[in-house]
């Protein structure tokens, strides 16, 4: 905190307990030790939303260490700035000056969630984003695929893929699943939703992939409780060793949410003007909010292998200003006979280039091809 609020907390005179606590004066535009945030189980933080550089304080922290707990301490807060704060990930928001026995009550109740996902049974499950260039990119075929390879590999608790394009979503379709219940269940389940009632909305396939269907009416992207929608992947992660999201093309605040808490993100690109602008557009955005650095990847889709190309992946990636890693095969009638006969592009041939390419990914996820 500042050094007029801390003065104001009187924080040497509180008992904290058994909690080991670093407290440190900062101006609210100053950046914060990475020894200390690298150490840190919770972060209490002041806030103003008066300060740009505050915010973006708020907003780089969130990027860089997304499960680590925040509380926003900001002095006179209304519901509309909590609510935003909440959306950008924030744990709990607390009054200054800072009231002793609240924060006390919610470091302990903090402390006491974590002590019980630290068993390697209850950690998180990675969260893996897929975003699209423009539509029509091929995320979904991609985003099933690989959690299709995923489910093949892991022997734990398994692996979700989330499809919420909420208006256009057809990842169900691509595998063959009919579903009656949809993200629309969870989403208006509200406070009652629980491991349960997440893993019974879930379809599965033969493979042994859980697929959380879009809703089968078109709902509007802005219209959905950003903090419920949150909350839902928060409990995914608890249940399943990797979630894998397909999002849709426009962004939301909630969309902009999951791809901060993402430890891996996949952003989908085509070799062509338009797709190539857009994708730029998206990585200046996201760098805007701190979201960079080595697990941002930017993958090429339907690339012909074509010794005169108009654009190649080195002039893509001298495009964007960001390395394209992964590339994969254009064999446009094999994926479509594929999204046909609802069934994985594996099914009609063992030994696709494109299933190649895709599990390429894996290394990214710390697994072996």
């Amino acid at each position: 905190m500042s050094e007029a609020e801390m003065v104001a907390a009187h924080l040497d005179t509180v008992e904290f307990g058994t909690l080991p606590i670093l407290v440190q004066t900062l101006p609210l535009d100053a950046e914060i030790p990475s020894e200390d945030l690298a150490n840190a189980s919770i972060l209490v933080l002041e806030v103003s939303p008066a300060s740009a550089a505050s915010l973006d304080r708020l907003s780089a922290v969130r990027a860089l260490y997304p499960d680590l707990p925040i509380i926003a301490a900001v002095r006179d807060a209304n519901l509309p700035l909590v609510r935003s704060l909440l959306k950008q990930g924030v744990r709990d928001v607390v009054g200054l000056p800072l009231p002793h026995a609240e924060i006390i009550e919610i470091l302990q109740e903090i402390s006491t969630e974590l002590r019980a996902v630290s068993s390697p049974e209850n950690a998180l499950g990675q969260l893996v984003t897929i975003i699209k260039s423009i539509g029509g990119v091929g995320a979904t075929t991609i985003a099933t695929h690989l959690g299709s390879e995923l489910a093949a590999r892991n022997t734990g608790r398994g692996v979700c893929v989330f499809d919420l394009d909420l208006q256009f979503g057809d990842a169900a379709s691509y595998l063959g699943l009919s579903n009656e219940l949809t993200i629309a269940n969870l989403l208006d389940a509200g406070a009652r939703i629980d491991g349960d009632l997440l893993r019974s909305v879930a379809t599965i396939t033969d493979g042994g992939l859980h697929v959380i269907a879009a809703p089968v009416d078109m709902m509007p992207i802005e219209a959905v409780n950003a903090d419920q929608i949150l909350r839902i992947i928060d409990l995914a992660r608890q249940q399943y060793d990797y979630v894998v999201l397909d999002l849709p093309t426009n962004w939301t605040n909630w969309a902009l949410s999951l791809v901060a808490r993402s430890t891996a993100i996949f952003l989908i690109v085509e070799l062509s003007v338009g797709s190539l602008r857009q994708a730029k557009r998206q990585l200046q955005l996201l760098n805007s909010q701190g979201i960079s650095g080595s697990h941002v990847h930017v993958v090429a889709n339907r690339v012909e292998k074509r010794m005169f190309r108009t654009i190649d992946l080195d002039s893509a990636s001298l495009a964007l200003g960001h390395p394209v890693e992964l590339s994969i095969h254009n064999d446009h009638p094999l994926v479509r006979a594929a999204h046909d006969q609802g069934v994985l592009i594996q099914h009609i041939r063992a030994k696709s280039k494109i299933v190649a390419d895709i599990a390429a990914f894996l290394p990214r996820l710390g697994l072996e091809v």
